[in-house]
């Protein structure tokens, strides 16, 4: 029964995205992932015969939570990183949180279920090497290297960003060996059994493959600026960069596992711990604050644009958006694939103008732009249209529209938008849907 509903709000998901049925089309990822969640712990549940891995509410919630916990200290790390952006959120601040956390959420029930999943089907089961035995100073030499590691990354990020994924593992991994060994990722190196790191390793890139589908077909998403590899993609996520998502699965289930340790998280497999309620509520506590802070920085540093509406498309007056909506075209994605030629037809409104308005369209809904960076290009530097945004060069005309201020004082520009790094993303972009269209207009 399980399977059967999870696979029905799946199909149903597609289907309502497709259809543009907000806010299906925005938080897809969202609507797209927790019925997959579903799907695994369904499938690993009747191979392996343990209980559902939802079947404790509590155990649910811990998951979930600490799993956006976890997530945010890697959000705050792109602070510093600037490896990815988010584009087309909500512009409602309650409703884009609720969605960035229920999507944080997904994190380690993924690597946990998919490692599980694969377990259920022998993936790993007689992976041994002869033991390793370990001398005293290793463990405190891993560690220190895993902060060697993390802090490399954040002083030269144009060099040593891929750090990042994995220094966790080796941080946080030699305390949960320490305390709870059969735990630790570590401990299995020593005794030679390599079968759950090549399952959290394997999982780790089927997982990233899924995040980073089910990111590519949601409005609001994600868009990666990483250094020399942004013009050749899989999906969002250059190809070589799937090689870290198998070392971020070593370190979310450490990370998450060292909680169990602290007896601030409720173990995967069910076993009960201990947990002190006066730690407890202190570590809930500052995981709260530590969350507010970091979405806050999100909010300057991280999110480049809110869903872009038709009334704040540059130079589009009130009576326009009214003949506009009265016929239909009620959003700038809409409008971005109408004709303008049949625009005018049903709104009434002269056929350049139209024509004009869609290319406005056109341009708002390019790479995440937004109608706000889409007025600050008219501003700044006269860019209406996606080719006249392919003919300019992305170092000038981003200088341009920094020093240009906004013209409605209610909507300033954030201190960090738009980065350098977006403006050649949406040149780049712009460049290749202008020789597409001219490609299609030659034949």
């Amino acid at each position: 029964m399980v399977a059967a509903i999870a696979l029905l709000a799946l199909g149903a998901a597609w289907i309502l995205n497709g259809a543009g049925v907000e806010p299906v089309p925005t938080w897809f990822y969202v609507f797209a992932w927790y019925p997959t969640l579903l799907l695994l712990d369904t499938g690993a549940r009747r191979r392996d015969g343990r209980p559902s891995l939802f079947a404790d509410p509590w155990r649910a919630l811990s998951l979930g939570c600490w799993s956006a916990a976890i997530w945010l200290v890697f959000e705050a790390a792109n602070f510093r990183l600037r490896n990815w952006y988010y584009v087309f959120l909500p512009a409602a601040m309650p409703e884009r949180w609720a969605g960035i956390l229920l999507s944080f959420a997904t994190v380690v029930p993924a690597v946990v279920l998919v490692e599980r999943w694969l377990a259920s089907w022998g993936i790993g089961r007689r992976w041994r090497t002869r033991p390793v035995s370990a001398r005293a100073w290793e463990m405190p030499a891993i560690a220190g290297l895993g902060i060697a590691m993390g802090i490399g990354s954040l002083l030269r990020p144009d060099l040593l960003f891929p750090l990042i994924w994995g220094s966790a593992w080796l941080i946080v991994d030699p305390f949960v060996r320490r305390h709870r060994p059969e735990w630790s990722l570590l401990r299995d190196i020593e005794r030679g059994d390599w079968g759950r790191i090549a399952r959290l390793m394997v999982g780790g890139v089927l997982i990233g493959v899924a995040w980073e589908f089910f990111n590519f077909s949601s409005r609001a998403r994600w868009i990666y600026t990483v250094p020399w590899l942004e013009h050749t993609k899989l999906f969002e996520m250059p190809p070589i960069g799937f090689l870290g998502f198998p070392f971020f699965a070593l370190e979310a289930w450490a990370m998450y596992h060292a909680l169990c340790v602290l007896g601030l998280a409720i173990p995967p497999n069910g076993e009960a711990v201990t947990m002190r309620r006066p730690r407890r509520f202190l570590a809930v506590l500052a995981a709260a604050l530590m969350a507010v802070a970091v979405l806050l920085g999100m909010e300057r540093r991280t999110i480049s644009s809110t869903t872009p509406h038709l009334a704040r498309l540059p130079t589009v007056t009130s009576s326009e958006v009214r003949a506009l909506r009265e016929h239909g075209y009620h959003s700038v994605f809409r409008l971005a694939d109408a004709d303008g030629y049949a625009v005018a037809a049903a709104s009434g409104l002269p056929p350049e103008r139209a024509a004009a308005i869609v290319e406005l369209a056109r341009l708002a809904s390019l790479r995440g732009i937004g109608t706000e960076h889409a007025a600050d290009l008219a501003a700044a530097a006269d860019v209406r249209t996606v080719c006249q945004l392919a003919r300019r060069s992305p170092g000038p005309l981003w200088a341009a529209v920094r020093a240009t201020p906004r013209r409605e004082p209610s909507a300033p520009r954030p201190a960090e938008r738009p980065t350098r790094a977006e403006v050649r993303v949406w040149v780049g972009a712009a460049r290749r849907a202008c020789a597409a269209a001219h490609r299609v207009t030659a034949t």
